[in-house]
């Protein structure tokens, strides 16, 4: 997918630029130690409290070709109407929404009760999902009283649920912050022995006020192919996560709740290869600021087009301030998208510019929508040659530098052994046919009247397909019936 800016992993960013390794360890029982020896003789019922507000989420992923992967993680229930918070990373955008199956919602208490849920939508950024029981689910809310900012040292608390095999026990983390980035999100980093699993809520330890939220780390991940990509579709998370987002950060998030199925548009400037500016840069160009962005490319017809930004200009600043005061280029890269995703598409700011290192301009934007994602197409599957295809995208035709409004279908998904994976010349998944036995192809809904007519046609014979391959070249693939 092309991005509006170049988007690192906020956990993967952090780890590389503090170079934390963090073993896990686990912290059981009804009281649990401070500092000093002493006990808090209320955690008990703190994390009594908080555990009846966490829940399993599981679904089935399965695709056209019945291969399928079974996922599950902690969810936080938000309302009495029984809208849950899950991590963006168990439900990954790559993944279209059809082939998730059986998405319910676990009681991890009594018997194990199996609630049938259904997706809501997520929030702007992606960090998290919201489902929604079709049922009752007759559990608290998480309790929710904002602590603020934490403050390096600050010893914080979370309560997360174990694993199934151990019954889905609540258990806790303690640990102190010992770092505060802000990158798109404002992370804090916990001592050695980390916080519970990803998706749990964290507390002050002397308030029981929220702090924030578990962020999930780079886990074990299981996959499927879909569209020529490995997409994740499962985060195996350790018992510990020492990565949290503080609740000032997603505030939001926890108190504006939808109940009912909504989608984000998120904002788009329409630039890619963006790069944080390096000091020999600066110095170049005698820039008296620590830090901005240089533009790689300009998409045309896109908003920073429109605007008449141009690559090789170096953004200083948004509504005539700094987005960030860091020297470090990642950091000046993550906290301009930082800045970008709290607009919203139809919002109009400044851009501050330096074009040619001498000529310093302010250049008005009016923030669009990203477009489509290949997973939000509808896919469709001919069983007579096992092939799977969708509609074009804006990523699709960018990539192989074909116009906009360029006609055909993706080939999405292949079934091995089957006609449409053998011959010489197989059909490949991630090219674009745009001609079967050289009739146009116009779209994906009238490519599967055209491939059965032609099926029927054939007789035994060879269905000719014009491609645009991945690199943009053409090619013509020929698929036998026999």
């Amino acid at each position: 997918m092309i991005k509006v800016l170049l988007v690192q992993p906020v956990a993967g960013l952090l780890r590389r630029m503090l170079a934390i390794t963090l073993p896990a360890m686990l912290l059981l029982g009804t009281g649990v130690a401070a500092r000093g020896g002493a006990t808090r003789p209320d955690m008990a019922s703190m994390v009594s409290r908080v555990s009846k507000s966490l829940v399993v989420v599981e679904y089935t992923a399965e695709n056209e070709l019945h291969k399928t992967r079974k996922v599950s993680a902690q969810g936080i229930v938000l309302t009495g109407s029984g809208v849950v918070l899950i991590s963006g990373s168990m439900l990954p955008e790559e993944l279209p929404l059809a082939y998730v199956h059986h998405l319910i919602i676990r009681i991890p208490r009594g018997t194990l009760r199996k609630i049938p849920a259904e997706f809501l939508g997520r929030t702007t950024d992606g960090s998290f999902c919201y489902i929604k029981a079709l049922k009752p689910l007759n559990l608290p809310p998480l309790p929710i009283t904002d602590g603020g900012t934490p403050t390096l040292a600050e010893q914080v608390f979370s309560v997360g649920l174990l694993s199934k095999k151990l019954g889905y026990s609540p258990y806790i983390g303690i640990s102190r912050v010992k770092a505060k980035v802000t990158l798109i999100h404002q992370v804090c980093d916990t001592e050695t022995f980390g916080l519970t699993c990803a998706n749990s809520p964290v507390f002050d330890y002397h308030t029981d006020q929220l702090v924030g939220i578990t962020f999930p780390s780079q886990g074990t991940a299981v996959e499927l192919n879909i569209a020529g990509h490995s997409a994740p579709v499962s985060i195996n998370d350790p018992e510990q996560d020492p990565l949290f987002v503080t609740y000032s950060d997603i505030k939001s998030a926890l108190t504006r709740v939808p109940s009912k199925r909504f989608h984000v548009q998120r904002p788009w400037l329409g630039v890619v290869g963006l790069v944080g500016m390096k000091s020999a840069l600066r110095r170049l160009y005698k820039i008296k600021q620590a830090s901005g962005v240089m533009v790689g490319s300009v998409i045309p017809g896109m908003p920073a087009a429109h605007a008449g930004l141009k690559s090789q200009d170096i953004i200083l600043t948004i509504d005539g301030k700094a987005f960030s005061t860091s020297p470090v280029p990642d950091l000046m890269l993550a906290q301009f998208e930082r800045r970008i995703q709290r607009t919203h598409p139809g919002e109009k700011i400044t851009l501050g510019i330096l074009r040619n290192g001498t000529k310093a301009l302010t250049l008005p934007v009016t923030i669009g929508a990203m477009p489509v994602l290949a997973a939000q197409k509808k896919h469709y599957y001919n069983r007579k040659l096992g092939l799977v295809t969708r509609n074009l995208v804006f990523d699709d035709t960018y990539i192989r530098k074909l116009p906009a409004k360029q006609t055909g279908v993706m080939v999405a998904l292949i079934k091995n052994g089957a006609p449409a994976s053998l011959g010489n010349t197989p059909l490949m998944v991630g090219y674009i046919i745009t001609k079967i036995n050289d009739q146009p192809v116009i779209n994906a809904a009238s490519f599967q009247k055209q491939l059965n007519t032609a099926v029927q046609k054939a007789s035994g014979g060879d269905l000719v397909f014009v491609v645009i391959k991945p690199d943009g070249n053409t090619a013509v693939c020929r698929i036998g019936l026999q």
